[in-house]
């Protein structure tokens, strides 16, 4: 069996065509696979659930021990009661069809949560308050002694990569804070009421750096593989080198990731002054 997957201006992507893709970048080399997914690939050619299922069999078959998804809903950051097993993520449609599976397990981090297949390793218990910092989820990735790739499976890596803001608390940057958040966690129908949840979040007179500094240092030091499928593309990369590549660009100029320097007399706490759902670490 070989299904057509999408129609793009590319041409058709089956089933094969997305298992060579994964297999060149070299998605299946490593022991932990941590995946930011869009579905950008072109025109669905399935109904829903049987391309999401294809999808998430394509990604399975790499036979990688443990398979990380993003679940986040900043929960708290919007009000809202989080439920372990019952709060949809907004990270994108595949993401929420594991969520829905019921065949791994979600970190009970109101904030910044991630749904594992597999063997969980330590990558998602006894996480700590804060969702980006120490004994976070992406500080056990870092420590966790195994090989851990990071996988943007049609999404563009130069939009957003939330690893990036772990790294910034990883080096103190001075343009963001730790926020702390309060609601209810409930957990398998018992309710957890007051919780704390800290978002390193960046003060409001500042303003992101429009250039893709990270994706450009790690294309130039070909720590990418990138891949063509359909109208989208797959790109994959080692943890570690992201880490050496955003700590040494920090370390040189803690300001990199924001539009100029940071006026550090002038700390604007206010937050969500829009009053917009939160989807993303401000």
């Amino acid at each position: 069996m070989n299904p057509v997957l999408f129609h793009s201006s590319m041409g058709d992507v089956t089933s094969q065509h997305m298992a060579s893709a994964l297999q060149k970048v070299g998605a299946g080399d490593c022991d932990v696979l941590y995946i930011h997914t869009d579905m950008n690939f072109g025109l669905p050619a399935l109904k829903r659930k049987e391309l999401l299922a294809e999808l998430l069999n394509s990604i399975e078959s790499l036979g990688v021990r443990t398979l990380v998804f993003p679940t986040f809903t900043f929960s708290f950051c919007n009000n809202e009661v989080f439920d372990v097993q019952n709060s949809p993520t907004p990270m994108g449609a595949l993401n929420e069809y594991v969520r829905k599976s019921n065949k791994g397990v979600r970190s009970k981090d109101p904030l910044l949560s991630v749904y594992v297949l597999g063997d969980t390793l330590n990558l998602i218990d006894n996480l700590s308050i804060y969702s980006i910092g120490e004994n976070s989820n992406y500080d056990r990735l870092h420590t966790c002694g195994k090989c851990v790739k990071f996988l943007f499976f049609g999404a563009d890596m130069r939009q957003c990569f939330t690893y990036k803001h772990y790294m910034e608390a990883v080096m103190e940057v001075p343009y963001r804070y730790n926020r702390e958040f309060y609601g209810t966690i409930i957990d398998n129908g018992i309710e957890y009421k007051n919780k704390k949840a800290i978002l390193y979040s960046r003060y409001l007179n500042c303003e992101l750096n429009p250039v893709p500094v990270f994706y450009d240092e790690m294309n130039k030091k070909n720590m990418l593989a990138v891949e063509n499928i359909g109208n989208s593309k797959l790109y994959c990369f080692y943890e570690k080198d992201a880490y050496k590549i955003i700590y040494d660009l920090l370390k040189n100029n803690p300001c990199t990731f924001i539009n100029g320097e940071f006026d550090e007399s002038k700390k604007d706490m206010r937050y969500n002054i829009n009053h917009e759902r939160i989807v993303s670490v401000k």
